[in-house]
């Protein structure tokens, strides 16, 4: 990496931001409810090398989940990025932590929020934030940069992010997280579970990867944790390329966990297609569970990709137990069961 600098650059260093262009400091924007405000809209060829961003979203409840990232490459009619915002950036549920490790960087609580996956392009990139919540974001700050080159690697591979989601998850499949077709290498993952009504750890949950058509997994891990580089049950910690932003047990409903875990000295090739899988119920002990499960897939392909389908609507996505007690309209009546 460092290596680099070393060498020649046959590159124009360029930037998208929210700078405010009459010289003054307001260098925001606002994003009114169900608006979709464009962040870079660039000609190739080029690669976005690092984008930063941060949030004024006061008073919108789980803005993170709420704002969605659209990332469109070479002009293609569906996005090769669709995910909420938080999850993105290492932190789900809604909430806003840190997320401490190389290609994302969340810092100052989550809100100060980096990404250094490297995206190219060859002819075109269009980068977009939609607000599906039902209030306006008062300002939305974002830098972008990218470098402007006279040609690209014809065996480029493209840049995707995937954000799914089972709500509950169903009792005898296994969690996906990434089922994707064409040829690439899958970089990594975000897990999010928030727990249901039945206590319990929900991990030893092993990953399983089919690559290229597979009927069994060619790789097979030991459990949730194990997956994520630790052992013996997460901690909040972070590492260059694994670690938990969130964990704060599995005895009561409500209880969350949010752990990332990036391969990027350990990408995980195929040529056809690749299913990545967790499980969520593995022993006696808690084969009955059924906890909310979301997750973001991290991996680059050429194009064009398979059709992400349906996204998960605004109300869909939020976390049935909300960290803060200030709800908004959608849980103004309460429930006897979430307990307020």
């Amino acid at each position: 990496m460092f290596s680099e600098l070393t060498k020649v650059q046959e590159f124009k260093a360029k930037r998208e931001g929210s700078w405010e262009r009459n010289g003054g400091n307001n260098d925001w924007r606002p994003i009114k409810s169900g608006e979709t405000l464009v962040m870079a809209d660039i000609e190739g060829p080029g690669k976005i090398v690092h984008w930063w961003c941060t949030v004024g979203g006061e008073g919108v409840e789980m803005y993170n989940r709420m704002l969605v990232l659209r990332f469109y490459w070479d002009d293609e009619d569906e996005p090769s990025v669709e995910t909420p915002l938080g999850d993105f950036f290492g932190s789900g549920h809604g909430m806003e932590e840190d997320c401490l490790s190389m290609p994302i960087t969340s810092v100052h609580d989550g809100t100060g929020r980096n990404c250094w996956f490297e995206m190219p392009f060859r002819k075109h990139a269009r980068m977009t934030i939609t607000n599906e919540a039902d209030k306006d974001i008062r300002a939305f700050y974002w830098n972008i940069d990218w470098q402007k080159h006279e040609s690209i690697d014809d065996n480029i591979l493209y840049f995707h992010a995937q954000y799914r989601q089972e709500y509950p998850t169903t009792i005898g499949r296994d969690y996906r997280i990434l089922d994707a077709k064409g040829n690439g290498h899958y970089a990594g993952m975000v897990l999010s579970i928030e727990k249901a009504l039945k206590p319990g750890w929900y991990g030893e949950g092993d990953e399983k990867i089919y690559i290229d058509g597979e009927s069994e997994p060619s790789i097979w891990g030991t459990g949730t944790e194990d997956y994520f580089l630790t052992a013996w049950c997460p901690t909040v910690h972070h590492t260059a390329f694994a670690g938990f932003s969130i964990w704060q047990s599995c005895k009561h409903p409500g209880d969350k966990m949010t752990g990332y875990r990036f391969h990027i000295k350990d990408p995980i090739p195929f040529t056809k297609e690749i299913k990545v899988d967790i499980e969520h119920a593995w022993t006696v002990e808690n084969n009955e569970f059924t906890d909310h499960y979301s997750s973001v897939a991290y991996w680059y392909q050429d194009e064009p990709h398979q059709s992400f389908g349906n996204f998960p609507k605004p109300d869909e996505r939020r976390a049935m137990w909300p960290e803060t007690h200030t709800y908004d309209e959608h849980w103004k009546n309460g429930s006897p069961v979430k307990g307020y």
